[in-house]
């Protein structure tokens, strides 16, 4: 890759961000940056402006930085754009923008609720419960990880069959019980733990959006506590309020 036409700002962090906004849009998405010793040489910047830089463009999705292999041009692709009131599944919202989603790293288990997850479902601490954990990916880029847990006797590993595209909601309300009526969501700022990075394939640290979300029956039961974790750049949500006099 020839770089020796790029200025050496050797000044602001505004101006790197420059230099390399202009070194991005001479490349493609998926394409690969140099190193950060080569790109801090070249600009004529110290490595830990050159690194902050770097981390702010990753957040803002214009760059993706994987662990042990390098820096990439993001892919440009649309955001899902959804009214947070609204409670639907991200392959319903991707479904819309005629978006593809794959789903990997599905781990089924039954074992025992820990604390916080039998809190969520209001059973007793140590009660059987299904955990479906799995990556949400749109258009190849992993965007969402999350995680369902499911009393036994609601939802079964069963349930979750070939036919299983990411959506715990989704297969409930194929199903048609237990009817369900609406759902509790905390919204929490976050970021990706070391283990979260390697699945959403991010820097350890990037900030996430967090959902906490409980889901009530027509009966006021929770059969479902799921926590999810989205990537920001391909997410907005938004929330209709009203006026009170």
């Amino acid at each position: 890759m020839d770089l020796d036409h790029l200025p050496k700002v050797r000044s602001t962090r505004d101006q790197v961000e420059a230099a390399l906004a202009d070194l991005m849009r001479e490349l493609h998405p998926g394409d690969q940056l140099p190193t950060e010793p080569e790109l801090a040489k070249l600009l004529g910047v110290s490595r830990p402006t050159l690194r902050d830089v770097l981390r702010t463009l990753a957040e803002r999705r214009l760059l993706v930085r994987r662990q042990g292999v390098g820096t990439f041009v993001a892919s440009r692709q649309p955001v899902l754009d959804a009214g947070i009131e609204v409670l639907e599944s991200i392959d319903r919202m991707a479904n819309r923008l005629e978006l593809k989603t794959e789903m990997a790293r599905l781990s089924v288990i039954e074992r025992s609720a820990m604390e916080a997850e039998a809190q969520g479902l209001a059973i007793s601490a140590g009660g059987p419960v299904l955990v479906v954990d799995r990556v949400i990916s749109v258009e190849g880029e992993p965007v969402a990880d999350l995680r369902d847990v499911v009393p036994v006797g609601v939802l079964g590993k069963a349930d979750l069959d070939e036919g299983f595209r990411g959506s715990v909601l989704d297969v409930l309300l194929t199903r048609g019980t237990p009817v369900l009526t609406h759902s509790r969501t905390e919204v929490l700022a976050s970021v990706t733990t070391p283990q979260q990075s390697e699945r959403l394939q991010v820097a350890a640290g990037t900030p996430v959006l967090r959902m906490v979300a409980q889901l009530f029956t027509y009966e006021e039961a929770v059969v479902d506590y799921s926590v999810s974790s989205f990537v920001p750049g391909y997410f907005r949500f938004h929330v209709m309020r009203r006026i009170v006099d």
